[in-house]
């Protein structure tokens, strides 16, 4: 690969993969041990997930839209809630602060068909759905309160986060067991 293609595309250049390799594997040998605890319990294992290798591309990804400075385009291949349409028209609300969001939500509600019926939130929700496919509440959460460093964080984090909450249920079961 050469200069320009690494400038081009950093996350196609051989140490990206590397790491991104590396970190794949520390995360299916975390995930082993987890499935093999589960085990020893006699509870079943947690789905494995996809192969180190599609890992590995996933991370890739992250770098090259990190590079590009296109987060929302990897969330919205990667992370977006099921349903969302418009998504390009939804990035005008994300990560809104309160005050925006609340400005957001009026406007919204008065371009309801029926904008003399129900509350500011129920007319807005009508609107959200008909544009984006997603109720009011999971468009607040996931598109108003996306940011980021919280895609980054759940695409780096996500699966280890994942099988850290998996083996404290477990510690909790076994507590539970011996009081």
């Amino acid at each position: 690969m050469s200069l320009f293609d690494a400038l081009v595309d950093p996350g196609d250049t051989d140490a990206v993969r590397t790491v991104a390799g590396a970190f794949a594997g520390v995360e299916r040998d975390l995930h082993d041990a987890v499935a093999e605890h589960y085990r020893a319990l006699g509870v079943d294992p947690p789905d494995p997930g996809p192969p180190p290798e599609a890992r590995i591309e996933e991370l890739t990804e992250l770098v090259s839209h990190i590079a590009a400075g296109d987060l929302w385009a990897y969330f919205c291949s990667e992370h977006a809630p099921e349903g969302l349409k418009n998504a390009d028209a939804a990035r005008a609300f994300a990560g809104q602060s309160d005050d925006e969001w609340n400005e957001s939500l009026e406007r919204l509600a008065s371009a309801a068909p029926d904008a003399s019926e129900g509350s500011v939130r129920e007319r807005a929700d009508a609107v959200v759905r008909d544009r984006f496919g997603l109720d009011l509440g999971t468009f607040e959460s996931r598109i108003v309160g996306w940011s980021p460093e919280a895609t980054i964080r759940r695409t780096l984090r996500g699966r280890i986060d994942a099988d850290i909450e998996r083996i404290r249920l477990a510690t909790r079961a076994l507590e539970g067991e011996e009081t």
